[in-house]
């Protein structure tokens, strides 16, 4: 099947997108904890709760945005498939629960 330009093109925006909700999880993530910290402690706890929700829903975005570039996109699969493992990796649902299984 031949791709047209414009679905391409679309394609990488996507991709750009998805890599963008990555780089958000991980800011959002570190943010909560590093601002958090700075804080008073109710002023901390609202910090890292909200940073948390926004994390996650980042996550949940790059994860749902990878596994529909994988289907519609299949020139660019290669780059969506790295998006899936990012957002695997830096999911914060994930990382919680492992460190609640370690601790």
């Amino acid at each position: 099947m031949i791709m047209s330009a414009r679905r391409l093109s679309t394609g990488r925006t996507l991709f750009w997108v998805a890599l963008g909700c990555v780089a958000l999880t991980l800011v959002f993530f570190l943010g909560a904890f590093l601002a958090g910290n700075s804080l008073a402690p109710r002023g901390a706890v609202a910090v890292l709760v909200v940073g948390l929700i926004l994390s996650v829903v980042a996550s949940l975005v790059a994860l749902i945005l990878g596994i529909a570039g994988t289907v519609a996109f299949s020139a660019l699969r290669g780059r969506y498939v790295l998006v899936l493992l990012l957002a695997i990796v830096t999911s914060p649902l994930l990382w919680l629960l492992f460190f609640a299984l370690l601790g």
